[in-house]
C-alpha cells in the first residue's frame, strides 16, 4: 500500500494506561471524506466508486453499496442474481481469511526465534482469480472455485476433511484448536502453537452486536442514528453501549444477556476465524440484505471477514430515476469502528493496564482492524 493510501486508510493507536485508550483515525469513514466521495454523485456510480476506495473487502463493500442504492429506489435482486452475489461475497471472505492467516497475523504478531512464515502455500488456492462482479460467465467461475475450495483446504491446510474439522470444532472449540495446531505440520498451525499460551490467557468480555436479530426495528433505529449524526459511523453504539462483531459473533452465538456478559479468549476468537473459513468452504453463507426505509432512502448489510458491514444512503429530492438520481448523504459503518470503539472491551482492558504490550498486540490482531496499528505505553502515575 502506498503512503497516500495508508494516509487515507487511517491509523489505530492503542495506549496502555492512556486516555483515550484507543485512538482511531479513519478518514475513509469520516463525514468529510464521505461527503467528498458521495454527495452529489450519481447514485448508480457509487458501488464501483466505493468498491475501489475500500480496497480491503472490496467485494463486500461493492455488493453492500449496490444493494443500499437499489433499496433507495425500492428495487431488489431476483433470486438467481442474489445467489451469485452471496456466493461471490462468501468466497471473497474466505480468501480474506486465508490472507489473514498467511500474511497479516504472522506479520502483526511475529514469533520470537521464528523466521517469517512462508506464505507459499497460499499461491495455488482456488480463490486467487475471483471475478470482481458475479454477472455473466463469472457465475460459472464462482461455482468452480466453490467446488474446489474444500478439497484444497483438506489437502493444503487442514489435513482432514473440512466437515470433520468443523464438527470437531463445534464439539469442543478450544480443545480441538489445541489438538489440531499441536499435531498439524503447517505454517498456520505453527503460528497458532506459538501464540497459544498468550491467546488462551487473555479473555475479553464479548457483547455481540445484535443488529440482525433485532430485525427491521433495529435496522430502522440504526439508520436513524446514521442519518442524524454524521459522526455516528466513527464511534457507533448499540442502545448506548459498545458492541462487537466478527466471525466469533455469528454461526450460532446467541445474543441473550448471559452470552453478552461471558468473556471470550483470544484463542476462541482466532479459532472462530478458521472455523468461519471452513464453514464457508462447505457452502455456508453470510447474512446479507437490504431494506427500503422510505422513498429515496435505503440501508444494506453484509457479513464480511471482519464482521458486519452496513451502508446507508439517502438520495437528493426530486425525480428518483436509477440512472440519474444523485446521493444527498451516504454512510459506511464498518466492523473496525465497533471492535475498536474507545469504550469497548479492548479499550477497557488497555485503560486498566490488564494487558501488556505483547498481549495488546495479539488482542488487536485477533480483533482484526482493517488499518495499521501500534502500541503506546503511557507512564504509570503514582
Amino acid at each position: 500500500m502506498s503512503a497516500e493510501a495508508d494516509l487515507l486508510a487511517g491509523h489505530l493507536t492503542l495506549r496502555l494506561g492512556g486516555e483515550p485508550a484507543i485512538a482511531c483515525e479513519r478518514p475513509m469513514v469520516g463525514q468529510a471524506m464521505m461527503r467528498r466521495l458521495t454527495e452529489g454523485r450519481r447514485a448508480a456510480l457509487l458501488p464501483d466508486l466505493i468498491g475501489t476506495v475500500f480496497a480491503l473487502g472490496a467485494a463486500a463493500q461493492r455488493s453492500t453499496a449496490r444493494r443500499a442504492v437499489a433499496a433507495a429506489f425500492d428495487l431488489h435482486d431476483a433470486e438467481p442474481a442474489a445467489a451469485s452475489d452471496r456466493l461471490l461475497v462468501a468466497l471473497a471472505t474466505a480468501r480474506e481469511h486465508l490472507q489473514r492467516f498467511a500474511l497479516d497475523l504472522p506479520s502483526r504478531v511475529p514469533l520470537a526465534g521464528m523466521a517469517q512464515p512462508d506464505a507459499g502455500w497460499l499461491r495455488d488456492a482456488p480463490l486467487q482469480g475471483l471475478p470482481a462482479r458475479p454477472e455473466g460467465q463469472a457465475a460459472t467461475l464462482l461455482r468452480s472455485a466453490s467446488a474446489s475450495l474444500p478439497v484444497w483446504l483438506e489437502r493444503r491446510v487442514l489435513g482432514l476433511p473440512a466437515q470433520e474439522w468443523l464438527q470437531r470444532w463445534q464439539a469442543a472449540p478450544e480443545a480441538w484448536l489445541d489438538e489440531w495446531s499441536a499435531q498439524r505440520d503447517h505454517p498456520l498451525a505453527a503460528w497458532l502453537r506459538g501464540v497459544r499460551s498468550a491467546a488462551r490467557a487473555v479473555t475479553l468480555p464479548c457483547r455481540p452486536l445484535p443488529l440482525l436479530a433485532a430485525g427491521e426495528p433495529g435496522l430502522r433505529t440504526l439508520a436513524a442514528s446514521l442519518a442524524a449524526d454524521p459522526d455516528f459511523a466513527e464511534q457507533p453504539l448499540w442502545q448506548g453501549l459498545a458492541a462487537e462483531t466478527g466471525p466469533w459473533t455469528r454461526h450460532g452465538r446467541s445474543v441473550d444477556s448471559a452470552e453478552a456478559t461471558d468473556g471470550l479468549s483470544l484463542w476462541q476468537r482466532l479459532g472462530a476465524r478458521l472455523a468461519d473459513l471452513v464453514q464457508l468452504s462447505l457452502g455456508g453463507s453470510l447474512a446479507c440484505g437490504a431494506l427500503t426505509l422510505a422513498p429515496g432512502e435505503g440501508i444494506a448489510w453484509t457479513e464480511m471477514s471482519r464482521g458486519l458491514l452496513v451502508h446507508w444512503v439517502r438520495l437528493e429530492d426530486g425525480p428518483q430515476a436509477p440512472d440519474t438520481a444523485r446521493a444527498a448523504a451516504y454512510r459506511v459503518l464498518a466492523p473496525t469502528e465497533w471492535n475498536f470503539h474507545p469504550h469497548g472491551a479492548l479499550a477497557e482492558a488497555l485503560r486498566s493496564r490488564r494487558l501488556d504490550a505483547t498481549q495488546a498486540r495479539l488482542a488487536a490482531a485477533a480483533l482484526d482492524p482493517c488499518i495499521h496499528f501500534d502500541i503506546a505505553e503511557e507512564p504509570a502515575h503514582a
